[in-house]
């Protein structure tokens, strides 16, 4: 596991997550918050925007067949579905792609179901838009987060245009199974509600997960509309390039028309990323998981000893930790403050949910080295709490 655990540092490089915390605590902290990685990105992309840079022209450029080709072999061989190259949008990113949908898909008074805890820009993307939020609250059964079918068929009878759905889970760390996605899709088929997959995660599968992605079933429902990007998988965030795949031609149209509007697109050194991270670096993926698996069963160990009395959430998908610190008395925000004095900041809770304050999200993308850091810092805080 070299690739992810030798020393490495982003500090004074604009990074959002370790300068401009930096800036705002008034001194360094290890940050365990925003979802990319501390290690670098696959040396095969780093080689090939070392060779587009060198080239030394950056002027117009569009998105050739190599593209798609590289695009749909990577869906095809490791999520079982094949796409079009004319069903392909490249946008500027995920959660722009999911506001392209709403609002070139759903009307003014719309309603929009998210399933909660979940990514606080999905709260966002509903509210900004001036559509109706509309929760259904993940069930937590046996240590285990859950979709609620029975409440999930009465909100669509009641009527609901659009389902945004995180797949793998962020922040609950769900790996949805096929039973769950098949049964999700019929009901969303049987009311006629258009089916968003947010699957900007599905590469990050941790101890043998295997994701089922609504791509498999392109043929049977004629309203999904799939994004995913190399970003999260990569650490690629800061190019700017998602993939939005949509196989209804109506529902193309109308995003391809209003997302031409704003007459932007993906950026060269983006693209030439992108073909790198699915050209070459299935490897690379796989090493990761190793690793992320690895870290996560850190965790698990460490706070089985030192911290027995948080509940962690099983990690199936994403390198993000889900744990419950509510056993403390504490909200989030005063856990992070009182962790800041120890030298950590993680993910308050509360930004994915209301019913959530007092979680914590923890990012274990790092070295080992750097994770260890943190969880002593964490007992350390939890052991002078108590």
């Amino acid at each position: 596991m070299d690739l992810f655990n030798k020393p490495f540092s982003r500090l004074n490089t604009s990074c959002y997550k370790w300068d401009y915390l930096r800036e705002e605590a008034g001194k360094t902290l290890i940050p365990f918050t925003t979802a990319d990685s501390d290690y670098p990105t696959a040396p095969e992309i780093i080689a090939a925007l070392k060779e587009r840079v060198e080239h030394g022209a950056f002027g117009y450029s569009y998105l050739d067949q190599e593209y798609y080709e590289i695009l749909g072999r990577w869906t095809a061989e490791r999520y079982g579905y094949e796409i079009k190259p004319e069903w392909v949008l490249a946008t500027t990113g995920v959660v722009s792609s999911l506001m392209f949908s709403v609002l070139a898909l759903t009307d003014e008074n719309a309603k929009i179901l998210i399933y909660t805890p979940v990514y606080n820009l999905f709260y966002d993307v509903v509210k900004r838009s001036g559509r109706r939020l509309v929760e259904s609250k993940l069930l937590l059964e046996d240590g285990k987060y859950r979709i609620n079918f029975r409440e999930t068929e009465e909100i669509l009878k009641d009527g609901v245009d659009m389902i945004i759905f995180c797949s793998p889970h962020n922040p609950v760390g769900r790996v949805w199974t096929r039973e769950e996605t098949e049964t999700l899709l019929a009901m969303a088929d049987k009311y006629g509600t258009l089916f968003v997959s947010d699957e900007i995660h599905c590469d990050l599968l941790l101890g043998g997960s295997r994701f089922t992605s609504a791509g498999k079933y392109f043929r049977e429902h004629e309203n999904i509309i799939l994004v995913f990007a190399p970003s999260k998988t990569f650490n690629l965030a800061g190019l700017h390039l998602a993939n939005m795949v949509v196989p209804n031609a109506l529902h193309r149209k109308r995003l391809r028309d209003f997302i031409g509007g704003f007459y932007i697109g993906p950026d060269l050194l983006a693209v030439v990323a992108c073909k790198a991270a699915y050209g070459k670096c299935a490897y690379w993926v796989d090493l990761q998981n190793e690793h992320l698996t690895e870290q996560y069963a850190h965790l698990v160990s460490f706070f089985r000893e030192r911290i027995p009395e948080a509940q962690i959430a099983p990690l199936e998908g994403t390198y993000l930790a889900w744990v419950d610190f509510r056993f403390l008395g504490m909200s989030s925000e005063e856990l992070n403050a009182g962790l800041a004095d120890y030298g950590v900041r993680f993910n308050r809770g509360d930004l994915y949910g209301s019913d959530y304050d007092g979680f914590l999200r923890i990012n274990l993308a790092c070295s080992r080295d750097q994770l260890a850091r943190g969880l002593w810092a964490l007992a350390n805080f939890v052991n002078d709490k108590g």
